[in-house]
């Protein structure tokens, strides 16, 4: 049984190869950041995906906190819909709060977005999804 998962706006799945993944994802992120990210796989299987974006950003990764760049980079929704109206977005997350020059909001909130975005895109549910930002990477890891 395959089970669907997105990363950057591609809709992408379990029963995929790894090199038809990072490929796909890959060439959009290209496209959206012009070479600055980096996509890879970790682990496939039918019930769980461990994955990782690479890029720089500066973030404290004792804070359990996911900032708007990051959500967008990891979901491919426009960075507007994790920025408050007063700025010109079109917030999508509650709690949103302002950090110098991006918003952010905790690691929960956006998790549960990751799902509602999963079960409105596919109906896909997921068992677990676990999440962790570092300065260089992102990583993702969902159980189906």
């Amino acid at each position: 049984m395959k089970n669907y998962f997105i990363a950057n706006g591609e809709i992408l799945n379990t029963d995929m190869s790894i090199e038809e993944i990072e490929s796909q994802v890959q060439e959009s992120l290209d496209e959206y950041t012009s070479g600055m990210a980096q996509f890879r796989v970790k682990e496939i299987s039918e019930k769980e995906i461990r994955m990782f974006f690479v890029r720089e950003f500066r973030c404290d990764p004792n804070k359990l906190i996911v900032y708007d760049a990051d959500m967008s980079l990891i979901t491919g929704v426009g960075i507007g819909a994790f920025q408050l109206q007063t700025v010109g977005g079109y917030p999508m997350i509650y709690p949103l709060n302002f950090a110098g020059k991006n918003f952010y909001t905790d690691i929960t909130a956006f998790i549960r977005f990751y799902k509602s975005l999963l079960f409105m895109e596919m109906g896909q549910k997921v068992e677990h999804i676990g999440l962790r930002t570092y300065s260089d990477r992102i990583l993702m890891q969902i159980i189906f």
